[in-house]
């Protein structure tokens, strides 16, 4: 490590050190008083720089809690530092609970799996004794008696077998009567500490003061019903037993005793007591051997061919119904899944009720009806109920029926819907065609119409001679403007074609031009051409005008040799370009 750095103390200005004498004198200044200078620079440094203070303290931390905790400083230590630990914790578990959860996985899963243990265990030897005594005549008679009394067969079995039984301990405070701790058998319902404390505690105070009880003695047993409340008292506390059943004397050796240990144990803190009771929580380990129960002996029965064998067959048979029940179930669960996957049929809830199995929601009148459904399912529709509430589905499948069901599409035109759009294809009549988009904005559920696919029949028509039109080529001779003698029949037979066409055009409001363009093929000189590429297509509207075609809209275009229908590598191709074709074009015209 390198070393610090040397400061040396500058010098004073004012001071005269011109001669040899002040130069020495100056130096021997600075060898004596630089050291101690540059210490108190480092310290202050040391104290302003609040980093440096923060990595001083971290490093004698560890040893000075410590060495707090072995001058027995422990209780001051703890007061200083819970609120920020209990604050870090709080803050941790906000932030993310799976870190604590991590840590206390560990304790966690053993104990819960010990609880779980004991409370099988508990389960298991409760069933065994309840079968012990149902397959014998004793066990029917208790089964008798429970029936004629109107309480549950466990609890007459339990009367019966149970000698005595501790159910609940409570550690009370003697003089502000506050519990301080309680321990429950299992399978017991647990009281309220305080208010079984506070109960005690008033009886006590009555006691003494109605019957001027000497000093030190009190109440040591109470009957309630069938339970017994003994209470041993100790110098600062006092144990309360509730016992069901005749307990014996010695029992209240036990109780005794505990007493005892707990005046042992938390004396300390018995002369502490401010009302916190969090201190006496370990309590429960020397008041639960109190919780103490004995039984009669079993009696010794020779086991009976005829009970295990009848105890087998009513077991049987009870499985076999519980499964068939179980199948039967499942059945009835997956017809009613299949309905909720119907389009149309929003199911709410489903199961069984007074013999029935009941199915509710909600049905649009096009949907598939579900008794039609069931009875694909092989199961007895007889047992089914249907709630429905009526609504309109948006499921595709169901828009789909409701437009066809109220537009009534003719023939050639097909609708679908897809996420609530309305999509149409084909050729409609007029009227049918000229109402489609405002009968289809009043379907329920659609959103919108997407039909660029749909046309009129009108417009069909009106595209198909277009095509036949524009796709005629009529040839000529060369150099002649008149039609070759097969050519003059195909344009009489197209004459009518185009009249229909204007007819359609105006229809459909449309401005139509039709150009006749005649052409030449590159033989002759452009200037021979051109004329005659115009005398063709003049020769040919004059014929159309004789088949009764509108002149107006017709125009003649010569164009030569300047845009060849093929190229002219052969004489097939030249008499090809000796032609007139046909171009239209269309405007929109606004409606009257």
């Amino acid at each position: 490590m390198a070393d610090d750095p040397v400061i040396r103390l500058p010098l004073d200005p004012d001071e005269d050190v011109s001669g040899d004498a002040g130069k020495s004198f100056e130096k021997l200044r600075h060898l004596i008083l630089a050291p101690e200078q540059e210490d108190i620079a480092r310290l202050r440094e040391r104290v302003e720089n609040p980093g440096q203070r923060a990595s001083d303290v971290s490093a004698v931390l560890p040893e000075a809690i410590h060495m707090r905790r072995e001058q027995g400083g422990e209780e001051a230590l703890g007061a200083a530092l819970a609120p920020t630990v209990e604050s870090a914790l709080r803050e941790s578990v906000r932030k993310d609970p799976a870190t604590l959860a991590d840590a206390l996985f560990p304790v966690m899963g053993p104990a819960i799996r010990r609880s779980i243990l004991q409370t099988l265990r508990q389960l298991f030897e409760s069933f065994n004794q309840s079968i012990d005594r149902s397959l014998s005549l004793r066990g029917l008679q208790w089964r008798f008696e429970a029936f004629r009394i109107g309480r549950p067969f466990s609890e007459v079995v339990l009367m019966h077998s149970l000698v005595f039984r501790v159910e609940q301990v409570f550690l009370i405070h003697r003089k502000t009567g506050l519990p301080l701790c309680h321990v429950v058998a299992p399978s017991v319902a647990m009281e309220d500490p305080s208010l079984v404390s506070g109960m005690l505690s008033a009886i006590q105070d009555f006691v003494r003061d109605s019957f001027h009880a000497p000093q030190g003695q009190s109440v040591e047993k109470l009957q309630v019903g069938e339970l017994e409340v003994w209470v041993e008292e100790g110098p600062h506390a006092v144990v309360a037993a509730v016992i069901r059943g005749m307990a014996p004397a010695a029992y209240r050796s036990v109780l005794i005793e505990a007493v005892e240990r707990v005046h042992r144990k938390f004396a300390q803190q018995f002369q502490k007591f401010q009302g916190e009771t969090a201190p006496f929580a370990s309590a429960g380990e020397d008041l639960t051997p109190c919780l103490e129960a004995r039984y009669r002996e079993r009696e010794s029965l020779r086991p009976k061919p005829y009970v295990l064998v009848f105890s087998c067959i009513v077991l049987a048979l009870l499985g076999l119904w519980w499964a068939f029940a179980a199948w039967r179930n499942h059945q009835w669960q997956a017809y009613a899944a299949s309905l909720g996957r119907e389009p149309g049929i929003v199911v709410t809830s489903a199961g069984r009720h007074d013999g029935h199995f009941v199915i509710r929601g909600l049905r649009d009148p096009l949907s598939r009806d579900p008794r039609a459904l069931l009875r694909n399912t092989g199961l007895d529709p007889r047992r089914a109920e249907f709630h429905w509430g009526a609504y309109y589905a948006l499921d595709d499948p169901i828009l789909q029926q409701r437009v066809v069901s109220a537009m009534k599409p003719p023939a050639g035109v097909q609708l679908s819907v897809t996420d609530g759009i309305l999509s149409a294809q084909g050729v409609a009549p007029d009227d049918w065609f000229a109402t489609f988009p405002s009968r289809a904005a009043m379907v329920p559920g659609i959103r919108g119409v997407d039909a660029p696919h749909l046309v009129s029949a009108t417009q069909a028509e009106f595209e198909r001679l277009d095509g036949v039109i524009q796709s005629t080529v009529l040839t000529f001779p060369v150099g002649s403007a008149d039609l070759l003698p097969d050519q003059a029949a195909s344009l009489k037979a197209l004459a009518p074609q185009i009249s229909q066409l204007l007819q359609k055009a105006e229809a459909l409001h449309k401005s139509v031009v039709l150009q006749i363009v005649g052409h030449s093929d590159s033989t002759g000189p452009e200037s021979t051409n051109e004329p005659l590429s115009t005398d063709r297509a003049e020769s040919v509207i004059r014929q159309l005008v004789g088949e009764g075609a509108a002149r107006g809209s017709l125009r003649p275009v010569g164009v030569a040799a300047s845009e060849p229908l093929r190229p002219e590598t052969d004489e097939e191709a030249r008499r090809y370009n000796r032609s007139v074709t046909f171009h239209l074009s269309t405007a929109d015209t606004p409606k009257p």
